[in-house]
């Protein structure tokens, strides 16, 4: 009976472990899939987020060309209405069409731009956006002849010129931000 009993617990022991050692392959086998399912989660989930980066960073770069656009011809349909106040005293209304249609593109793009721009470019445009803003009150009041004190040609011309800063500065930082220029030294 020892030996009975012996081949009984053996064949039984092996069972056992023949069961032990399927269940664990199949354990193995599920948890090197799941594995295998989480990695390329995540690397889908990586690729589409480096698209979503990527797509975003192109549509902020043409948000950025078109602002930059709009304000430049914005400040040039200023300048022009500076000359025309200086060599008539007063704008054509072919001239204040021009104007009035420069501005509204500009004041459109500078409202997308608040939607699209970083926070590190958001306070540069704001600044830009004033001083346009000054100089844009200031040649309608000397187009109606309603000056204020300190309002002249010269300080139109002053205010125009003090512009450019303020467009090399925006070009600057949205140059940065677009990581197309390296960040300005300290004591720069």
């Amino acid at each position: 009976m020892g030996a009975a009993a012996l081949a009984l617990a053996a064949a039984v022991l092996g069972g056992v472990v023949s069961l032990a050692s399927v269940w664990i392959t199949q354990r193995s086998e599920q948890r090197r899939r799941e594995l295998d399912s989480e990695r390329v989660e995540r690397h889908r989930r990586e690729d589409w987020e480096k698209a979503r980066a990527q797509r975003l960073l192109a549509e902020r770069q043409a948000g950025y060309v078109r602002f930059s656009a709009a304000t430049r011809v914005a400040r040039d349909a200023l300048a022009a209405c500076m000359h025309d106040l200086r060599r008539a005293g007063r704008l054509d209304d072919a001239r204040r069409a021009e104007l009035d249609e420069r501005w509204n593109a500009y004041v459109a793009q500078h409202a997308e731009a608040h939607i699209i721009v970083s926070n590190d470019v958001l306070g540069v445009v704001g600044r830009v956006n004033g001083a346009l803003r000054q100089i844009y009150g200031l040649v309608k009041r000397l187009d109606m002849g309603e000056r204020r004190p300190g309002d002249s040609l010269e300080a139109l011309q002053g205010r125009l010129d003090g512009l450019w800063d303020c467009l090399v500065v925006l070009r600057e930082v949205m140059r940065r931000d677009l990581g197309l220029a390296e960040p300005a030294e300290a004591g720069e």
